[in-house]
C-alpha cells in the first residue's frame, strides 16, 4: 500500500509541476539530501546496533541518540540554507530549500527511532505511520491540484505538514516501547561520534554516488532533463523501499550474531536468497512495464523517462543486495574497511558523470549509477566473505 501511495503522489507531482517544475522539486530534495547525510552521521544504524546488544539500556541510548541527532540536523539545516545561495539555482529553488528544510528535520528524527521498532518487531507501527503520512501528503496535493495551484513552495508546505505528523506519531509510539527522554551527555556523544565516523563517511560517499548525479544534471543540463531523470529515479526509490525495510528488520539479528560466524552466515544466506528473488522480479517487472509505469505516473511529458527506468532497473536489483551488504558490514563492525568501498564508488561516479553527462545527459547518469552500484556491491560482498573466513578460522 505504501508503494502504491508513493506512485500516486509521484503522479500528482509530475502533473502539477511539469518537467521543469518537477526538475526544480527534485533539485531541492537532492540538495537537502546532503544536509540529511551530514546530520545522519550513521546514528540511525548505530542506534539499532547498540540497542540490539544483550542488556542494553535502551531508554538511555535512544534518548542520547535522539538528542544528538536533533542538534546535528538543526546545525546542518542552517549550513545548507546558507550554502544554497552559492549555487547557480533559480530563486524559487533557493526558497524551496529554505522551506523544505523543516521536512528534512522531521524525516531525520524519524529515522533515528526506527531501530526501536525493528528490535521489538513492531514494524507494523512504522508501516501505519508511513501510510498515514502518505495519505496526508496526498490529501494536501489533491487540494492544491483541485484549486489549480501547481507551484513549488505550496507543494513543499504540504510535505512539511505530512512529515511533522509523522514525527509526532513516531515519538508517541516509540516512547510506549522505550520511554526515552531528551538527554545530553557530552562524553557519551564524543564516544558515539567517534564510533560513528566511519559510518558517517560511508554515508557521505554513498550520497555522492546516489544523489550527486541529480545535482550535476541540475548544474550542467536544463531543469526538464532533471525532471525526466528524476521521475525514473523516484520509481527506483519507491521500489527499493522494500529491501531497506526488510534488511532493517534483519539488522538486529545480524548484530546479535556478529561474533558467531556460523549463525551469522545462516541469517545472511537466508536473507540473501530472499533479496535475490526480489531483485530478479523487480528487474523483470521494470524492464517489461517501464512504458506503462511512466505513462501512468508522468503522462506524455515524461515519455523519455521510460528508457531511464529500464536502465535503472539494473541498479534497483543491485541495491536489493547492496542493502544487505551495507548493514552486514556495520553489524560485523568493519565499517572502517567498508568506508573505502564507498569512497572509491563516489570518486568513480563523480568522474564518470563529469565526463559523460555533458554529452549524454540523463542516460549517462543512469548508466553511471548502474556501474557504481555493481562496483560497490561486489566489493562489499568480497569484504564480508573475507571477514567471515577469518572469523571462522
Amino acid at each position: 500500500m505504501i508503494n502504491a501511495l508513493g506512485f500516486v503522489v509521484l503522479g500528482l507531482l509530475t502533473r502539477m509541476l511539469g518537467p521543469d517544475g518537477f526538475g526544480q522539486y527534485s533539485t531541492v530534495y537532492a540538495f537537502l539530501f546532503f544536509v540529511a547525510i551530514v546530520a545522519d552521521m550513521g546514528l540511525g544504524t548505530l542506534a539499532t546496533r547498540e540497542i540490539s546488544h544483550d542488556g542494553a539500556d535502551e531508554a538511555r541510548i535512544l534518548g542520547q541518540f535522539f538528542t544528538l541527532r536533533l542538534c546535528l540536523v538543526f546545525g546542518a539545516s542552517i549550513l545548507g540554507i546558507i550554502a544554497v545561495f552559492f549555487f547557480p539555482y533559480p530563486f524559487v529553488v533557493k526558497v524551496g530549500v529554505i522551506v523544505a528544510s523543516a521536512a528534512i528535520v522531521a524525516q531525520s528524527l524519524v529515522q533515528v527511532l526506527m531501530g526501536t521498532f525493528q528490535k521489538h518487531l513492531r514494524i507494523f507501527v512504522v508501516a501505519v505511520g508511513d501510510v498515514v503520512t502518505r495519505l496526508i501528503q496526498l490529501a494536501g496535493l489533491v487540494i492544491l491540484f483541485w484549486r489549480g495551484i501547481g507551484l513549488l513552495v505550496p507543494v513543499l508546505v504540504v510535505n512539511i505538514a505530512a512529515e511533522s505528523v509523522h514525527l509526532w506519531y513516531m515519538i508517541i509510539f516509540a516512547r510506549r516501547i522505550v520511554p526515552f527522554t531528551i538527554s545530553v551527555d557530552i562524553d557519551y556523544w564524543k564516544r558515539t561520534l567517534k564510533n560513528a565516523l566511519p559510518i558517517a563517511l560511508s554515508l557521505v560517499f554513498t550520497l555522492l554516488y546516489f544523489k550527486i548525479d541529480t545535482i550535476m544534471l541540475s548544474i550542467m543540463r536544463p531543469p526538464a532533463d532533471v525532471g525526466v531523470y528524476s521521475v525514473a529515479y523516484k520509481v527506483l526509490e519507491v521500489i527499493i523501499f522494500f529491501p531497506a525495510m526488510y534488511v532493517g528488520l534483519i539488522m538486529p539479528l545480524l548484530s546479535r550474531h556478529s561474533k558467531e560466524p556460523d549463525e551469522f552466515k545462516a541469517v545472511f544466506q537466508k536473507t540473501f536468497r530472499i533479496l535475490a528473488l526480489g531483485a530478479v522480479l523487480s528487474i523483470l517487472g521494470l524492464l517489461i512495464f517501464s512504458n506503462p509505469i511512466i505513462s501512468l505516473i508522468g503522462g506524455n511529458e515524461f515519455v523519455d523517462s521510460a528508457m531511464v527506468l529500464r536502465i535503472l532497473s539494473l541498479a534497483a536489483g543491485l541495491i536489493f543486495l547492496g542493502n544487505l551488504g551495507g548493514n552486514a558490514i556495520i553489524a560485523l563492525n568493519i565499517q572502517k574497511q567498508g568506508m573505502w568501498i564507498y569512497a572509491v564508488g563516489a570518486v568513480f561516479n563523480i568522474a564518470a558523470n563529469l565526463v559523460f553527462i555533458p554529452k549524454y545527459g540523463y542516460l549517462a547518469a543512469a548508466w553511471t549509477t548502474v556501474a557504481t552500484e555493481l562496483l560497490v556491491t561486489v566489493w562489499m560482498f568480497w569484504l564480508i566473505r573475507r571477514k567471515l573466513i577469518v572469523s571462522s578460522g
